[in-house]
């Protein structure tokens, strides 16, 4: 992915090497490069080297990640897929294999979006690899090849690999998300939400991440309530933008793409934040997710968040204590939770607070640190 972005992707990424950075480590990220970006960069001391997926030059591809992320299955899809999986992960292999020899890097972190590129580099120079699994999508030579897993879903894991794998949870960067009333004002009053009562979502509108079934809470909530307002942040596909019909369409506030620094102020607009995914019918329905760093955002800025029962958003939003889980897929019990909410003011504010205090276990510069250990590990094991 191409980085720093607005993705969920790509902030984790950017703020893993920023903490990496942080503790003292040199690092080199190689990533997607997009028209408007520099191919080498330097960002908070980490050395950012990025390749275009054409390899010349940058692909204009129609649809969220041309058959990666979508459900589409058409001819064109399925081609430029095979193309990142075969052409282009040999290309950035060779990319970060140079890299690591100019440099003299000690070991390679591939994500498994990567499709190889890092198991290429790893096997061309010598360094040992570890492979993070937060997507379903890797490379078979990638899971031989690493010396570590490191995931965040078992149900992702490679045959064979469980022996070899690490769990660990999503991260926050608690230095940019924290409760902040101006920007709550500065917004609201920007974007006439002063008086209503706000659930806020962030993130893409990919198919598995449930936004039907918040529109269609949306819809219960406001035939009986009008002062709902529902913001979502984020890049929306025109298709759905085109499908709101005018009885949802002045309650439901679409801010598009705002810069990763901003998202703070959006979600601190809130008063109620959502994370509704819903993986039943899409390509995610038998791996599930894997690291949900909106939920931890909403909690770092005092939230109460309604959630999918998802193991890995129920791993974080303690039920009836930080937040409401529903069963994915139920708008219904959706609405019901917002609804509970959204009548017991001293409710959110205890939920908020309580998810504030539980989301300090979180910190990129706790999970790099972790992370760390595994790295040294992997160098000292070839070392011997």
């Amino acid at each position: 992915m191409p980085i720093p972005q607005t993705r969920g992707a790509s902030t984790h990424v950017f703020e893993l090497a920023r903490a990496l950075r942080r503790l003292g480590d040199e690092v080199h990220v190689v990533c997607r490069r997009e028209a408007s970006q520099k191919s080498e960069e330097t960002i908070s001391g980490v050395h950012f080297h990025r390749v275009y997926r054409g390899m010349m030059g940058p692909v204009s591809r129609s649809g969220p990640r041309a058959g990666i992320d979508s459900e589409s299955q058409g001819l064109g899809a399925i081609s430029y897929y095979l193309y990142l999986r075969s052409a282009y992960a040999l290309f950035a292999g060779l990319v970060a294999s140079r890299l690591a020899k100019d440099h003299d890097l000690q070991v390679i972190l591939e994500r498994e979006s990567a499709f190889g590129a890092g198991a290429i580099a790893s096997i061309i120079s010598h360094k040992p690899m570890i492979l993070e699994m937060i997507g379903p999508r890797y490379s078979r030579l990638s899971a031989t090849v690493c010396s570590k897993v490191l995931a965040y879903n078992e149900k992702m894991i490679p045959d064979g690999a469980m022996g070899k794998t690490v769990f660990v949870k999503a991260a926050v960067n608690p230095d940019l998300f924290k409760p902040d009333q101006k920007a709550r004002e500065s917004i609201r009053a920007r974007l006439g939400l002063d008086g209503s009562i706000v659930v806020g979502y962030v993130g893409t509108f990919q198919s598995w991440h449930g936004l039907d079934d918040l529109i269609e809470a949306a819809r219960i909530l406001l035939r009986s309530n009008h002062r709902f307002k529902f913001l979502f942040v984020g890049p929306i596909p025109a298709n759905i933008k085109s499908s709101i019909d005018s009885e949802l369409a002045e309650s439901l506030i679409f801010a598009g793409t705002v810069p990763y620094e901003s998202v703070p102020d959006y979600v601190n607009a809130s008063d109620i934040a959502v994370a509704p995914y819903n993986i039943q019918n899409s390509s995610r329905r038998d791996k599930g997710i894997g690291s949900p760093l909106k939920v931890l955002e909403y909690m770092a800025c005092g939230k109460p968040v309604v959630g999918s029962s998802l193991p890995q958003v129920a791993e974080i939003v303690v039920d009836g204590e930080t937040g409401f889980l529903f069963p994915q897929g139920e708008p219904k019990l959706l609405a019901a939770r917002i609804t509970e909410l959204a009548n017991n003011p001293e409710l959110r504010d205890e939920m908020g607070r309580a998810g504030l205090e539980k989301v300090r276990l979180y910190s990129w510069l706790s999970f790099a640190s972790r992370l760390q250990v595994l790295l040294e590990d992997c160098v000292n094991s070839q070392r011997s």
